[in-house]
């Protein structure tokens, strides 16, 4: 995260502290909001201006990586439904095969799987190999918060709908930092 947007993260964060009353216990509370209030007006400042050439691409193609085939087969038929090209790996590996042969617009990845690397080890690969590519990781086991993951990188707790995925996925992204 770059220094002013932390610092006015926390400052914002300060002051709904002050405003309600210096109570302790609700830190997260206070700075989750202070994010949530920040995003809103990067969003709005993005719409306002409009995308610039290269801050964010619509994404046409994902690749699901997951290693429970109910699940991957399940996601791979919505977000086929919702209209996006669709590939399928069931581990890590096999994800990193198909990203070097053909180019992937985004990346939905659960963080448990079987193979040589879990979700966060193919996060790390893909940014080094492809950092434009949009990831979405999941997990039913692990959470992250808004600063726990890599720029560009969202969130998606199990068990999930799938209106969110393809939400994520149909929004457009700002640029990674």
């Amino acid at each position: 995260m770059d220094t002013d947007r932390y610092n006015w993260i926390s400052r914002r964060a300060h002051e709904i502290w002050q405003q309600e009353g210096f109570p302790s216990g609700r830190d997260r509370e206070h700075w989750s909001q202070a994010v949530a209030e920040r995003e809103q007006l990067e969003c709005e400042e993005a719409s306002a201006s409009g995308p610039t050439e290269g801050q964010w691409d619509e994404i046409k193609s994902v690749l699901v990586v997951d290693d429970e085939p109910i699940i991957r087969f399940a996601a791979v038929d919505v977000l086929e439904h919702a209209g996006f090209e669709v590939w399928e790996a069931a581990n890590a590996d096999e994800a990193l095969v198909l990203l070097n042969r053909r180019t992937i617009d985004a990346v939905f990845t659960d963080i448990n799987m079987s193979g040589s690397m879990d979700g966060l080890g193919l996060v790390s690969r893909i940014r080094a190999l492809s950092p434009k590519t949009r990831v979405v990781v999941t997990s039913g086991h692990v959470g992250f918060g808004s600063f726990d993951l890599a720029s560009g990188v969202s969130f998606l707790p199990k068990p999930y709908q799938f209106e969110a995925l393809i939400n994520l996925l149909s929004t457009p992204a700002p640029k990674a930092n």
